[in-house]
Formats: C-alpha cells, sequence, structure tokens
C-alpha cells in the first residue's frame, strides 16, 4: 500500500470518527438547532423586507427580525402552551369529581344511541357498554403527562430557547454563507446543489406555511370559537383540532361537530348554532381559500402523507416532531424529485429544469 492511500484512509477514518463525536456533542440541542433552521427559512423574507429598510446593517436586520418573531409568535405559542396543559389539569380533575360534566356527556351519549337505533333497532345501550369516564380520563392523563414534560426541568428547557434564538440569529444574518460552504464542500457540481437547496426550500417553505401554519390557524381559531361559545378547556379542545386538521378530508370537523353537539345539551340551541357558523365561515374560511394560497404549485405532497409524518414524528421525537416529521418528508420529496429530474433523464445527469415559483 503506497504512503498516499495510506494517509486517505487515515484521514477518512480520522475524519468519521470526529463527525460521529461532534455529532454526539451537538445532539443534546440538535432539537432546537432544527427549530431555528425552520424559523431561519420561513423568516428570511421578513429579514430581507427590514434588511432593505435599514440599509446594509445586518445585525440591525437580524436583531430586529428576532426580536418581531419573539412578540408575534414564540411569545403568545407560550402562553397558550401554558394554557393547554393548565385545560388537560382543570379538565382531568373535573372528570374525576364533577358529576355534572359526566351527566351532560351521558346526556350526549344516550341521544345519539336514540338515532342509532332508531336507524337499526339491534343497536342499544349494551352494545356501547364503555365506560367513558375510564377511557377519557386515561387519553387526558396521557396527554398531561406528554405537556407537562416540556415544562419540566425549567433549566433545561430555557437553556434551549436560548440556544434556539442564537442559532436563529446567526442563521439569519449568516445564513447564505453557511450554504455556500456546504456548495464547496459538495462533490456535486456547483449548480446542481444550488438546485437541490432551492428545491428544498421551496418544498419546506410550501408543507410548513400551507399544512402546518393553516393547522395551526384552524386550531386558533376552534380554540377561539369555543371561548366564545363557551366549551370548557377551550385551548385543549383548540390543540386537537389542530392535530384534526391534518387529516385529509375530515379536518377539524371531528372536534368541532362533537362541541357543536355538546353545546345543545350544554349551552342551548343559540350557542350551537353560532358555533356552528362560527365553524363554518371562519375556520372553514382558512382551509378553503387561505391554504391554496400558501402551497406552491410546483410541490404535490399528499395531505396523508404529512398526516403521517407528524405523527410519526410526534412518537419518534416528542413534542418537535411535529416539525421533524414534515422537515424530514419535505426533504424525502425534494430529493426524490431532483433525482427523478436530474438523475434518470436519459440515464446521466441532465440539465437543471428551471424551478417553478409558486
Amino acid at each position: 500500500m503506497s504512503h498516499s492511500h495510506l494517509q486517505t484512509y487515515f484521514f477518512i477514518v480520522l475524519l468519521s470518527a470526529v463527525l460521529v463525536l461532534s455529532f454526539f456533542v451537538f445532539l443534546p440541542y440538535l432539537n432546537p438547532l432544527i427549530v431555528a433552521a425552520v424559523m431561519a427559512v420561513l423568516f428570511r423574507p421578513l429579514y430581507r423586507l427590514i434588511q432593505k429598510l435599514v440599509g446594509k446593517h445586518d445585525s440591525i436586520a437580524t436583531i430586529l427580525t428576532v426580536i418581531i418573531v419573539l412578540i408575534v409568535i414564540i411569545t403568545p405559542l407560550a402562553l397558550i402552551g401554558g394554557k393547554i396543559v393548565s385545560d388537560v389539569t382543570d379538565l382531568y380533575n373535573s372528570l374525576a369529581t364533577d358529576r355534572q360534566s359526566l351527566n351532560i356527556v351521558d346526556s350526549a351519549t344516550k341521544a345519539v344511541l336514540n338515532v342509532l337505533h332508531k336507524i337499526d333497532p339491534d343497536i342499544t345501550a349494551k352494545s356501547f357498554d364503555i365506560n367513558l369516564k375510564q377511557y377519557i380520563g386515561n387519553t387526558l392523563s396521557w396527554i398531561a403527562g406528554n405537556l407537562v414534560s416540556l415544562f419540566t426541568g425549567a433549566a433545561q428547557f430555557m437553556m434551549s430557547g436560548i440556544v434556539a434564538l442564537i442559532a436563529f440569529y446567526f442563521l439569519l444574518k449568516d445564513g447564505a454563507k453557511f450554504k455556500e460552504r456546504l456548495i464547496e464542500l459538495s462533490p456535486l457540481s456547483d449548480k446542481y446543489d444550488r438546485d437541490i437547496f432551492k428545491r428544498i426550500q421551496i418544498t419546506i417553505t410550501s408543507v410548513i406555511r400551507g399544512t402546518l401554519v393553516v393547522a395551526v390557524l384552524q386550531g386558533l381559531l376552534s380554540g377561539a370559537g369555543f371561548a366564545i361559545f363557551k366549551i370548557p378547556n377551550p385551548a385543549l379542545w383548540g390543540m386537537v383540532a389542530i392535530l384534526a386538521s391534518l387529516i385529509p378530508g375530515i379536518g377539524t370537523a371531528l372536534v368541532l361537530i362533537p362541541a357543536i353537539i355538546y353545546s345543545v345539551f350544554a349551552g342551548g340551541l343559540l350557542n350551537a348554532v353560532g358555533l356552528a357558523a362560527w365553524s363554518l365561515f371562519i375556520v372553514g374560511l382558512v382551509d378553503n381559500f387561505l391554504k391554496p394560497r400558501l402551497i406552491s404549485k410546483s410541490v404535490h405532497i399528499h395531505d396523508v402523507f404529512v398526516l403521517l409524518s407528524v405523527l410519526g414524528g410526534l412518537s419518534l421525537f416528542g413534542p418537535i416532531g411535529f416539525l421533524i416529521g414534515p422537515i424530514v418528508l419535505s426533504l424525502l420529496f425534494a430529493l426524490l424529485d431532483i433525482y427523478k429530474n436530474l438523475i434518470l433523464r436519459d440515464g446521466r445527469i441532465a440539465e437543471t429544469p428551471r424551478i417553478e415559483h409558486g
């Protein structure tokens, strides 16, 4: 074996070992780094707008962008998260001690059973001999345990938040430099690397804005409707509506229809009609008019894959999986599209196709 080959092999082994070691060094803060990267992609248009207003003062533009995101996005989400945890705890305790809440659930259940019995006489209450209190209690206990875990370990939680903000700042300010450095290190031609970055950026932006942002907006509007029309624990059910919004063909109706039925028995017909109108004209407006305008026309990812990516991400990575799952899905579809257009065409690397902007 020649001396040059030995040097090459030694360098590869050394580089691999250092890369693995570096991965474990950054692993405790991988989640905040991912959040920071996503935020940097999503809010780069805002950063560029502020940059034009302040001139060449990049640091000032970056600081202003971070402050705006903190005030408009992060602070309200933190407050809503605290309210959700409070709602879960209150509802769990009320189901254990408050008979009135259970009586309302029982009344609604009996009404549904009467309707089903008229459709099929074989359906009786015995067919649905389930302990609602037990199942609801177990579900809420699971939700409470997972949500409260977000707010335990205050020091670590605050440290992760600080890391995310610092990373967000530098990714906004120096993200273009980082990208150019990666392009230099890539063995592919620069034009292919730039096309890969552009396609991944378009896909991530489209999926996050067009699916997750719409889901969050629908959940917030649903929660606001629940609060206005006096549905208990509106923040909790608004969070459930966010997840339900990702289900193709059903969406927030999975939460809104039971809430309307509950309102008939607990709040009266007027509240039920008001909530139904709110659901149809306010919550439905987001899905019908806003979502098509946020999704890039060059990105076609079925909603069922987005739903599975969110659920799989939550299962694998915890709460941060709500972002990581769709990001992994975005990367997969972007790379598959690149493979189809750049590699499979004529059995070779083809010319870079023009990227459509939605």
